[in-house]
């Protein structure tokens, strides 16, 4: 890939494709370890709003969890294809934007909001150090 072009694409696009992978995986683990409470459908949207209500506080960290290694993972992937920091940085503002909205979508704790902000930062910056390329003697 010497199409600067193409590397920034390939680079995004798999970032944001190991960050969704991620989001999912731990997501199903949270859902397995925390199953929504008996007589709730947390795909209705009517009972999406009682559902953060009704589900213990560790069911909501393995939601903010998620977020953050679906960024951290993402970032790295896009980092270490890009070649540049920058790719990090992007992957983190996307997780950020998709983070805002989910939040935005039914009430979620002020905790989780300032969460989907803050994390996906945060695991772009750790991200960046972790794509640099080793070398060994």
């Amino acid at each position: 890939m010497k199409n600067p072009i193409v590397r920034a694409v390939v680079a995004v696009g798999a970032g944001v494709f190991a960050a969704g992978a991620i989001v999912i995986l731990f997501e199903m683990l949270g859902h397995m370890l925390f199953p929504p409470p008996p007589g709730i459908d947390p795909t209705d949207p009517d009972n999406q709003a009682r559902l953060m209500e009704l589900i213990p506080t560790g069911a909501k960290v393995a939601v903010v969890a998620a977020w953050f290694c679906g960024a951290l993972a993402g970032s790295v992937v896009a980092a270490k294809i890009g070649r540049k920091p920058l790719y990090a940085w992007i992957i983190g503002a996307i997780m950020v934007a998709l983070s805002v909205v989910t939040t935005m979508m039914f009430p979620h704790p002020a905790w989780m909001v300032i969460a989907a902000v803050v994390l996906p930062v945060v695991a772009a910056a750790i991200a960046i150090p972790l794509a640099r390329p080793r070398f060994t003697l």
